[in-house]
């Protein structure tokens, strides 16, 4: 809470001019709120071209012409962008928008050089999705180790003819520090969270509860899939650079888009929340560093993401969880690669 209402103190700073001169740049969640402004950022930075995941094409489309008017070069601007479907509850959907990502950078000279993964779910509501989790796992945790997995492949592809090392950026938030998480000592984990009496007496005590453990599941993702990730043998550097990072307490439509969002939490977001578009610069400034590897950022610094995440128990929690995790997205695609050597 006072990290929250000190957050303005810490000013956030685009990255140079130009620093996604020639990429071909994925925002998920780019419709509204902080996907949105990050896709107006990579615009202004020089991105060639964005792809746009959405889980409404129609509003896609409208929120895509807004933004080439808005943007500073207005129509001019040399950067295309496509507006694809991607419907984070489904892992169905996650897969289809996979294949047509293969397909796209299977056409000669295509590429794909950043991947900002930023589509997320802030619910007081008890929801199952399609596939029969509890609807904040499956959109903040499931689905995005999916699309992140499914996606480094292509990264790794790209990279000896992209611009620059590609970037998986994960958008996470600080607030997994504060979940309670008592379902960490269940004998499975992932089918303790889908137990809604237990989700009604967690929720209870914290309305964040869920939201928190959900980002949680971020951190796991980043760090487990920076692990796969090959080093190139001229430069010794990852071929992909991937990381976590909170853009801070945003006002966002992320609160006030779904019900049961704590009226405390909107409160505090009308006093010291960022605005989407300060922090969507610590989105893409992620996306451009080239020291974040395996790592978590906040305040556009690199910050260890507290005990839950980086103690001897907390990389307990995260092996057997993430074991249970790759077990639920092997039966969704047994291809899943997760050998890279």
């Amino acid at each position: 809470m006072l990290k929250t209402l000190f957050q303005p103190i810490h000013s956030v700073r685009l990255p140079p001019p130009g620093s996604f001169n020639n990429q071909t740049v994925l925002i998920t969640g780019s419709n509204t709120g902080l996907g949105l402004e990050a896709v107006r950022h990579a615009v202004s930075l020089g991105a060639s071209k964005i792809i746009m995941g959405v889980r409404s094409v129609e509003k896609g489309e409208r929120t895509r012409e807004d933004i080439l008017s808005r943007t500073s070069t207005g129509k001019s601007t040399k950067t295309d962008i496509e507006v694809w479907k991607l419907d984070m509850s489904s892992f169905q959907s996650v897969m289809s928008f996979v294949h047509r990502m293969k397909a796209y950078v299977s056409q000669p000279g295509k590429r794909l050089d950043t991947a900002i993964l930023n589509a997320g779910l802030a619910s007081g509501i008890w929801k199952l999705s399609p596939d029969g989790w509890e609807m904040q796992i499956q959109v903040n945790g499931l689905s995005t180790a999916l699309l992140g997995l499914e996606l480094l492949p292509i990264l790794i592809s790209s990279a000896s003819s992209s611009p620059s090392i590609p970037h998986l950026v994960i958008v996470a938030s600080d607030i997994h520090q504060v979940a309670q998480f008592p379902q960490r000592s269940a004998p499975h984990i992932l089918q303790a969270l889908n137990n809604e009496e237990q989700w009604r007496e967690l929720q209870a005590k914290s309305p964040v509860e869920r939201y928190a453990v959900s980002k949680l599941f971020n951190q796991w993702t980043n760090i487990e899939i920076s692990k796969l990730v090959p080093v190139d043998s001229q430069t010794g550097q990852p071929k992909v650079i991937v990381t976590s990072v909170t853009p801070g307490f945003c006002k966002s439509e992320l609160l006030s888009r779904e019900e049961g969002a704590p009226w405390l939490l909107k409160a505090i977001q009308m006093v010291s929340a960022r605005t989407p578009a300060d922090g969507a610069k610590t989105i893409v400034d992620a996306a451009v560093r080239q020291d974040g590897h395996g790592k978590w950022l906040e305040n556009q610094k690199l910050t260890d993401p507290g005990p839950i995440v980086s103690s001897p128990e907390g990389q307990k929690i995260q092996q057997k969880a993430w074991k249970e995790i790759l077990d639920v997205l092997k039966k969704v695609d047994p291809d899943l690669t997760l050998d890279f050597s």
